[in-house]
């Protein structure tokens, strides 16, 4: 088995993304997926990052353009690897987690979508 290239990670992301609930899509319109091995020192410091492996996920807004999802491959991958979970399943919970960070929403509504991400699909499976 050979990890997921950037251009397979990319393509994931999208797909993942169109089947997040259309509530959360609608507040961040269309966005940009970017897959990167590592977030740069600058944005480490941003974050307050300790490892590259700290951060899986950032979605950049910047006034007038698209908000541009940022996925750290080398991250994502090696959470995926730890846990087992499915890696559309990682890439779910980071693009959820991060959109509702960047656009500062209750806990209420992260609870919200993950109740209505459960309802529209199976629980990830582990691999074996």
């Amino acid at each position: 088995m050979r990890a997921p290239t950037a251009a397979d990670l990319a393509l994931l992301a999208r797909k993942v993304w169109e089947a997040v609930p259309a509530s959360l899509r609608d507040l961040t319109g269309e966005i940009a997926i970017v897959i990167e091995e590592f977030p740069d020192d600058d944005t480490m410091d941003e974050i307050g990052a300790e490892t590259p492996f700290d951060i899986m996920g950032l979605l950049r807004t910047t006034a007038g353009e698209p908000p541009v999802m940022v996925i750290y491959r080398r991250a994502v991958l090696d959470y995926w690897v730890e846990t087992g979970d499915e890696l559309s399943a990682v890439l779910t919970h980071v693009m959820v987690h991060e959109t509702a960070h960047q656009l500062e929403l209750s806990d209420d509504m992260v609870a919200q979508l993950e109740a209505e991400l459960e309802a529209a699909a199976p629980s990830p499976r582990t691999v074996q």
